[in-house]
């Protein structure tokens, strides 16, 4: 029986520290896309002559709108 017990609470503890886990990935996963998606955004608006220039700053900007955006959608 002690073993059955040991094995549930072994099992609810892997499972919470494995939800725990992947929490950090999907939010850094999600700056990722934002990353790039508005680098692209960006470098689209570049191409229709608006003369914005693509760095670090400008990307995570765009990042958070689209980050913030997905989110709400």
């Amino acid at each position: 029986m002690e073993i059955l017990i040991g094995f549930i609470v072994l099992a609810i503890a892997i499972y919470i520290i494995g939800k725990l886990i992947s929490i950090p990935f999907k939010i850094l996963k999600n700056i990722v896309i934002g990353l790039i998606v508005g680098s692209a955004a960006i470098w689209v608006v570049d191409l229709f002559g608006m003369g914005i220039e693509i760095n670090v700053v400008n990307a995570l900007i765009a990042s958070v709108v689209v980050y913030i955006i997905s989110s709400i959608i």
